[in-house]
């Protein structure tokens, strides 16, 4: 496919080729209209030309691009060409997770500054019925290295469902990460896509994979019959707390693992360090559905602290409080200003979210932002104030805030 470089494929002038893998070729290329580089994944396809085919890629790619979440690769265009089927994404110089491992464990903050997002994201594509189903290292873009962004989100299901897509020999998705049900041809659910986070935080936290062989049937055989060797077996440091987190995770049965994405990300942010700082919250705690970090500030007053950094935001004196970033050409001044706090790079909209005060509570409302407005993980809707407590977190877009009374 190399002799694309230098050509256009729709509006697209490719430039270089910058990934390949089974399903599809990767190439970086320049949008004159709207002057950016874009990526593009053309797909490996014996008969693009197949109108059922094209009806299920035109399906498929138009739900894909619904989804939006920061840590969720944008898709901006999809089409056919020349017996080609294409999707243009968003271009992330910052390269793939996968050229950043090592055999060496990294530490448990580190390791939940990837994991956490890229759970965030598939809870969020599981709310919409989207499974993943290829979650790996070469699927997280890093737009900084504690932005990761998820890529190729139903591409699995589009390719493997079509007879004659992928070159003879190819297999869909990766066996390193495959959940059992995946070896075994089996249909999938979102815990496919819990077992191959599991996997993946098993790597991170240990330096190698849980079932390692240079056979690929064998590695698919022993994730089949065999458990993995315990993490804290491998890397003492791992808490008992986040190896139970991670083996239920990886359980064989997938009626034994959590149930939901969000599931798993609760036991996960109740673990310290989680948020790069000490949580209050006791190990033998009851899970809840909120995650909070206690009152863990001496400074007086309601504000926030910026987690990761440490930096304290006092509130004003106001019933309602603007959260954005410095606009110089705008007449308004947000109050909570996260300019200073990575709110650019991070994608904080200018009026991104405001706080209230009712009474003697405080409400939440997202002011219809870009890349959206969490509380403890949850994605709030536009227009819809909610309660909030001391000890929340709040997340915009990938600023992450706790709130705090007094």
């Amino acid at each position: 496919m190399n002799h694309w470089i230098g050509k256009a494929i729709g509006q697209y002038q490719i430039v270089e080729e910058i990934g390949r893998g089974g399903m599809a070729t990767v190439y970086r290329a320049f949008q004159p209209q709207l002057e950016r580089w874009v990526a593009i994944k053309v797909l490996h396809t014996t008969d693009a030309t197949s109108q059922e085919f094209l009806a299920r890629f035109r399906q498929e790619a138009r739900a894909i691009a619904t989804l939006r979440h920061p840590n969720i690769l944008t898709i901006y265009d999809y089409g056919e060409q020349e017996g080609l089927a294409y999707i243009v994404m968003e271009y992330v110089p910052g390269g793939t997770l996968k050229a950043q491992l090592s055999r060496c464990p990294i530490e448990w903050p580190d390791a939940a500054s990837l994991i956490i997002p890229v759970g965030q994201a598939l809870a969020y594509a599981h709310s919409q019925g989207i499974v993943h189903r290829d979650v790996k290292p070469a699927n997280i873009l890093l737009a900084r290295p504690d932005w990761p962004m998820l890529a190729d989100f139903g591409l699995v299901k589009l390719v493997g469902g079509q007879r004659g897509i992928t070159r003879p020999g190819v297999s869909i998705g990766t066996p390193a990460y495959f959940s059992p049900e995946q070896a075994a041809g089996e249909e999938v659910d979102q815990r496919t896509d819990i077992y191959s986070l599991a996997v993946l935080l098993y790597q991170l936290l240990t330096g190698r994979l849980p079932f390692e062989s240079n056979s690929t049937v064998e590695m698919m055989l022993k994730r089949l019959y065999q458990d993995p060797v315990p993490p804290r077996d491998i890397n003492p440091r791992i808490s008992p707390v986040l190896e139970a987190t991670i083996l239920r995770g990886m359980a064989r049965d997938a009626a034994a693992r959590y149930a939901t994405m969000d599931a798993m990300l609760n036991d996960l942010e109740r673990v310290p360090g989680a948020t790069g700082r000490p949580s209050l919250a006791t190990l033998s705690a009851p899970p809840t559905s909120t995650t909070r970090l206690g009152t863990l500030s001496a400074v007086s007053g309601p504000h926030l602290m910026v987690a990761g950094t440490g930096a304290t935001i006092t509130l004003p004196p106001q019933d309602e409080i603007l959260i954005g970033r410095e606009d110089p050409q705008a007449a308004f001044s947000p109050a909570v200003d996260l300019e200073p706090h990575g709110g650019r790079q991070a994608g904080v909209s200018r009026r991104h979210a405001r706080l209230l005060r009712v009474g003697d509570e405080w409400m939440l409302e997202d002011l219809k932002s870009t890349n959206g407005t969490f509380l403890n993980g949850t994605p709030l809707t536009a227009g819809q104030p909610v309660r909030i407590s001391t000890g929340d977190i709040i997340r915009c877009s990938q600023v992450t805030l706790i709130f705090y009374e007094d």
